[in-house]
């Protein structure tokens, strides 16, 4: 597709495509979500809860107060659909042409429905991957998915009257600031598809060199406490992190690290008041939280300090140790999560307690 593709635009296609699914596939997916080890915020695991009771979920899946919920449904209901198209892809699952896509897809054969393969399509259109955009490009254009005219699924009740433009309209500096944010938008969007491909090939390759080594390189170190090692000081957690399928087919839940505070680099999110002023910096580092890890980079969630946007969000989650976790100040973990690198001499510099780690899930 020409046009640069929204978030919008990715979560419409999800509600779109989850809409198409059997009554039994939903249900079943709904099932799936109720294992204990299928952790997800508060907020939706009311919205699963209550979809579960509901008498016709496919009935009423799409309504307001279900949305949240979603991508987690389309993740339930893909799972073995992605594990079998990873699998069919081989080295080429973290950037497939289309091509090898439609291929692997052909390969499913009558293992799983089409709603089901939409689904699967739409939920990885809706991360953040270098096969992103391709996912939702195939599901756009190709008929047998149904799911061309997915932008109708976005057309809600009639809009009230507009009240009428005051006389001229727009002015020309508002129509130059406006092209130059869209302008900045697909820059931004064509350099995280790059940072994407870079990382899909460096995964590739940590891949290819782990199974090289067999099992002799693949020996994780011992739990227990070792000389000038931070491992001895994690905490004992109750629960485990939530990822998704594509999330975790890359990442460990339970690496070493996980619950450990890492310095990282994040970007700013565009409602900061503190965005800087700086042409060319767009981010800072800061203080995260590990909630998964891989050979070469961690899965992250940041930390913000008070008085800033993240700690006045309601779904921020604040820390009631920070000062013993290595915070320096009153700290507010954001609900996102980032793929950082890991440093070859970066080690974690505190850990939560666990109360605050579970608090996270």
């Amino acid at each position: 597709m020409d046009a640069t593709i929204s978030d919008k635009d990715r979560v419409t296609m999800v509600r779109a495509a989850v809409a198409r699914l059997g009554r039994d596939e939903l249900r079943e997916a709904l099932t799936f979500t109720s294992d204990p080890r299928f952790q997800v915020p508060k907020a939706v695991g009311n919205a699963l809860n209550a979809l579960r009771k509901h008498r016709d979920p496919a009935g009423v899946v799409d309504k307001v107060q279900y949305r949240a919920a979603l991508p987690y449904v389309a993740a339930a209901a893909s799972d073995g659909c992605l594990t079998r198209t990873i699998e069919l892809l081989g080295d080429d699952s973290d950037d497939p042409t289309r091509e090898q896509l439609l291929a692997a897809l052909d390969g499913l054969g009558d293992e799983f429905s089409v709603a089901t393969v939409a689904v699967m399509l739409a939920s990885v259109s809706d991360g953040d991957m270098a096969a992103s955009d391709l996912c939702f490009d195939l599901l756009a254009t190709d008929d047998r998915f149904g799911l061309t005219d997915w932008a109708d699924s976005d057309a809600g009740p009639p809009a009230p009257p507009k009240a009428p433009k005051p006389a001229g309209g727009t002015t020309p500096e508002q129509r130059e600031a406006r092209r130059l944010k869209k302008q900045k938008e697909a820059e931004e969007r064509r350099r995280k598809l790059e940072t994407a491909r870079k990382a899909g090939e460096e995964m590739r390759r940590t891949r290819k060199k782990e199974r090289a080594a067999g099992s002799e390189g693949s020996e994780r170190k011992p739990a227990g406490p070792t000389a000038g090692s931070t491992a001895s000081v994690a905490p004992r957690l109750t629960r485990r992190a939530h990822l998704t399928p594509v999330q975790e087919a890359e990442f460990d839940r339970d690496d070493p690290w996980v619950a450990g505070v890492v310095f990282a680099w994040v970007p700013f999110d565009p409602t900061e008041p503190d965005g800087p002023e700086i042409e060319g910096e767009n981010g800072k580092m800061r203080r995260c939280v590990v909630v998964a890890g891989s050979a070469s980079h961690l899965l992250v969630r940041p930390g913000y300090s008070e008085g800033g946007v993240k700690s006045r969000d309601w779904k921020s989650v604040p820390l009631s140790h920070w000062r013993r976790s290595g915070f320096d100040q009153p700290t507010w973990i954001d609900t996102e999560v980032l793929r950082v690198p890991r440093g070859p001499d970066q080690t974690p510099v505190g850990w939560l307690s666990g109360d605050d780690w579970n608090a996270l899930w």
